[in-house]
């Protein structure tokens, strides 16, 4: 299976060519130029179908979306991907790969009142994904292709953060795990992904980075101690209870989902101190939150149940609702996975 998918990248790749945009809106017929010029002249994707883009989806023929994906201008290329998609084109995985380097950034209005800059590639890519066609063996080619070829792409934090620890990509995701940047999900999203290898020469590494409580980034530091609860991380715990939880009004229910699961992880004395803090209102600047608080730390103790946990279990779970308990065994939304 790994040489067919092998030989497919590189039979893809090979195929691909060497001049990627040779194509000008004057190569096309001229009453499809009239609504090609009209997009263009956006310079952005909009959030919402235009006339121009309905023209391009019902007169537009494979041959001609072929084309325009080899065109100049970058929306163009991005709105000939996704009609292709729209359309089901058996061609669309394919095609994708072959335009994985498409650097070239673009205004995306992912919302209508919400944009930023994309490279093509991230959003083909993302199009592709959100069609929900992709199989696992097409994820796997792909996640290859961009950790290994186009580690420089966006989608591949999201992508890292997904995928098990696999050795073939330690080394990309050690080297971004020492990157800061200005998202702290970044570098830490990816410290919660390096934490999965649970090697002994990142402890030191992972545990500088996860001192700093990077706010709003704490949950993938609980993520990353719930991946791997060594010894050496409890005392970033202890401090997230003393300098946040004990001195910062909660900003929502779900403050301490992850936080309480990393504890609860341990299923040992110190772990049962800590949670059963957690259960004591004097502990709280503001109490707001508090039973959405008793609910995760029930949760946690059910999710790693343990010996030490059995008598706060019994404690807690009479006063639970309903709805905790029918939910308590299925799965997290939360916790669902793309790559």
């Amino acid at each position: 299976m790994k040489k067919i998918m092998l030989l497919f990248i590189v039979l893809v790749l090979f195929s691909c060519g060497r001049d990627p945009y040779p194509n000008s809106i004057s190569d096309f017929r001229p009453e499809l130029q009239i609504h090609l010029k009209k997009l263009a002249s956006e310079k952005q994707l909009p959030s919402r179908d235009t006339i121009a883009r309905n023209y391009i989806t019902k007169n537009c023929t494979k041959e001609e979306l072929l084309k325009l994906l080899k065109c100049e201008d970058p929306v163009l290329r991005v709105i000939a991907y996704r009609t292709l998609v729209n359309k089901n084109d058996k061609d669309y995985f394919k095609i994708l790969l072959c335009h994985l380097s498409d650097t070239t950034k673009i205004t995306w209005w992912y919302y209508e009142d919400a944009a930023d800059d994309f490279m093509v590639s991230d959003l083909l890519i993302r199009k592709a994904e959100d069609s929900r066609k992709l199989t696992k063996v097409q994820k796997r080619i792909l996640v290859d292709s961009v950790l290994l070829k186009h580690p420089y792409l966006d989608v591949s934090n999201w992508m890292i953060v997904d995928i098990e620890a696999n050795e073939k990509y330690y080394s990309i995701i050690k080297q971004r795990s020492k990157l800061k940047t200005d998202r702290c999900g970044d570098q830490i999203g990816t410290c919660y992904a390096l934490s999965k290898f649970k090697k002994k020469q990142d402890l030191a590494f992972l545990k500088s980075i996860f001192n700093k409580l990077e706010n709003p980034c704490e949950d993938w530091i609980f993520k990353a101690i719930e991946e791997n609860p060594v010894e050496i991380y409890f005392s970033v715990l202890d401090k997230y209870f003393n300098s946040v939880i004990t001195k910062r009004k909660q900003f929502s229910y779900e403050d301490l989902k992850y936080y309480c699961r990393a504890i609860a992880k341990y299923q040992n004395n110190k772990s049962l101190l800590l949670l059963k803090k957690l259960l004591d209102k004097k502990n709280y600047p503001d109490t707001s939150y508090f039973k959405a608080n008793e609910e995760y730390v029930f949760k946690a103790i059910h999710k790693y149940k343990a010996p030490v946990y059995d008598e706060l279990y019994k404690e807690l779970k009479p006063k639970m609702s309903d709805f905790v308990i029918e939910y308590l065994d299925k799965p997290d939304y939360d916790d669902t996975t793309t790559w």
